[in-house]
């Protein structure tokens, strides 16, 4: 049965909602905006039909701002006696499926209450489904302590709105997830979700690539390309590795972000945007305005709303969690392993994890693949650094290694934090890494193979 809630300080207008609606629609009464509060805290109405007016309490359209602020999901109907487009553009502005003028026919009411109940009924279908995809897929940030339940507070809070995010935090971190949950909980959920990491191509290019260009307009533009910001419309625009934008392309990003419009290289016409923008870095941008080399007002542009991811070190209570999370994932490689010894999960516990999720992600798939029985036991992770392994089996006096494989260890053990920090440091790109480290990428290549370091 149908439940619907008629909130109005008159009682006669209560009554003729119950006489016009079918008998398998449930009305429940509420004379004041206060009350409906009390009652949607109660009930999960399928819909509620408002009076605008209801003096001295709460009107109808702060009674919706307070009940969406609570996380009511029932549609709401706004009624008044004195309909205006004013007061229809702030209902709607507010979350209202629908604005009415009294008197109602029956036949007005029942239209409108069956199209908002059926649009109630298809979202929390929608909502459901995209919670069960969540955790099918596990394409959301795993987390359960006081930092990740901090973090996801704050996106469904900024999802509903339009306005750009920035987030922040080291490589490895789960920028890129966070960035697509933001998208998903949005109202552009429909609309294509567009990733571009920023430090993959030259100035020039990166110019090309967001904004599009015209057949002829450089050497080698053989067709002319809409461009990603186009590519988005009406969906989500990633740009990831912001801090590595060069000055030109962000004064052009700047003015993209203002005017909402874009004008492609060699073309002459500006072309208008319907595209959210979220951003990401592992860079202190604060430093970088500081030294000249990012625009301010283009921080202010894209930080409307900022949001921090915390490093794997300072959220270790999620390392269980995540664990978990991977073995999961990994169903379809085969059944075993399905879970992590304790002393396994010690020494997890123990390390400072430089490359974050990414990395502990790699550190179980290794184990996962060594190890030859139900669960990972300590011996089947990899070394790691500053972490004392499980302690050896005492099967008399050990002989000493000669001095040449003591030193291949120890240059091993050094190679592979260097290597590790460079990855870090330069966002997990290999081509980067390389040349932060003085070697070839076929070189780096060779190192990450041979000190079983994963990409």
């Amino acid at each position: 049965m149908t439940r619907l809630l008629v909130v109005d300080d008159e009682q006669e207008f209560p009554q003729l909602i119950r006489a016009l609606l079918e008998d398998d629609v449930h009305v429940d009464v509420a004379t004041s905006g206060s009350e409906a509060l009390c009652r949607l805290d109660e009930v999960a109405y399928d819909l509620v039909l408002t009076d605008l007016h209801m003096p001295p309490g709460l009107d109808g359209i702060e009674l919706l701002r307070k009940a969406r602020g609570r996380e009511v999901d029932a549609p709401f109907i706004v009624l008044t006696g004195q309909a205006s487009i004013e007061t229809a553009v702030r209902a709607m502005r507010e979350g209202a499926f629908d604005y009415l003028r009294k008197p109602l026919s029956r036949a007005e009411l029942v239209a409108a209450v069956e199209r908002a109940v059926e649009h109630g009924r298809m979202a929390r279908e929608v909502k459901r489904l995209r919670g069960e995809i969540d955790s099918v897929a596990g394409d959301r940030p795993v987390g359960e302590g006081p930092a990740m339940r901090r973090v996801m507070a704050l996106v469904e809070r900024v999802a509903a709105s339009d306005a750009s995010v920035l987030i922040l935090g080291e490589s490895g971190t789960g920028k890129e997830l966070l960035a697509r949950t933001v998208h998903r909980r949005s109202a552009r959920a429909g609309g294509p979700f567009v990733a571009f990491d920023c430090s993959a191509l030259a100035p020039s290019l990166v110019e090309s690539e967001l904004f599009g260009h015209e057949k002829g307009a450089f050497t080698g533009a053989e067709r002319a390309r809409r461009g990603l910001f186009r590519d988005a419309s009406g969906g989500t625009l990633f740009l990831d590795e912001i801090g590595d934008v060069a000055p030109e392309v962000q004064n052009k990003l700047l003015r993209v972000l203002q005017e909402r419009e874009v004008k492609p290289v060699g073309g002459d016409t500006l072309v208008k945007i319907d595209v959210r923008v979220v951003a990401a870095t592992n860079k202190d941008l604060g430093r970088l305005i500081a030294a000249g080399r990012f625009r301010e007002d283009l921080y202010y542009r894209l930080a409307v709303v900022p949001v921090e991811l915390p490093p794997l070190r300072e959220r270790k209570e999620d390392i269980p969690l995540l664990v978990a999370h991977v073995l999961a994932r990994r169903k379809s490689a085969g059944p075993r392993p399905s879970r992590i010894a304790p002393d396994a999960l010690a020494l997890l516990g123990a390390y400072r994890w430089p490359g974050n999720i990414r990395e502990l992600e790699n550190v179980i798939e290794r184990a996962a693949i060594l190890s030859d029985g139900e669960e990972i036991r300590a011996r089947d992770l990899p070394p790691l650094d500053g972490v004392a392994g499980p302690a050896a089996p005492d099967d008399g006096p050990l002989v000493p290694k000669p001095l040449k494989d003591l030193v291949a260890e120890a240059t091993a053990r050094i190679e592979r934090r260097a290597i590790l920090e460079a990855l870090q440091q330069e966002a997990g790109s290999p081509s980067r890494a390389a040349k932060r480290l003085g070697i070839s990428r076929s070189s780096l290549y060779n190192k990450l193979a041979a000190l079983g370091i994963p990409l």
